[in-house]
């Protein structure tokens, strides 16, 4: 099932990997969303200044490393903006890295890596319409 209800929705994506900053940012322009692309969180914090996003996706390590406060002050600054995490797959090796605590009271969704364009599409519109 393709989604195609991006509307005039603007989503503030923010990645570290180019490659999945790139395919994230494309299926949501694909779908009507009006994007923009941050490779940090301070760069995201710029953006989401003159950007206005309705909703941010963020790279959890992004968060855990860097961006916990910013993320937080964005959504401070932005009443009910909803966050989507992208969460990498975990190894055995991995099984000391903890889930973060919840950086904010608003809505929030994970996205597992790897997600198809449906589920990342599902998740997208089930945030913004909560």
């Amino acid at each position: 099932m393709l989604f195609s209800t991006g509307g005039m929705n603007k989503i503030l994506v923010i990645e570290d990997d180019e490659q999945v900053r790139g395919s994230v940012s494309l299926s949501l322009q694909s779908a009507g969303y009006v994007v923009m692309e941050a490779a940090t969180c301070q760069e995201g914090l710029k953006n989401h200044k003159q950007f206005g996003p309705s909703a941010i996706i963020s790279d959890v390590v992004s968060l855990e490393h860097e961006g916990g406060d910013l993320i937080r002050h964005m959504c401070e600054q932005s009443a009910n903006l909803p966050l989507i995490t992208l969460m990498g797959t975990l190894s055995d090796s991995d099984n000391t890295l903890t889930w973060p605590q919840p950086i904010t009271s608003m809505p929030s969704h994970t996205l597992q890596k790897p997600f198809t364009l449906d589920e990342l599409l599902a998740t997208v519109q089930s945030a913004l319409t909560r």
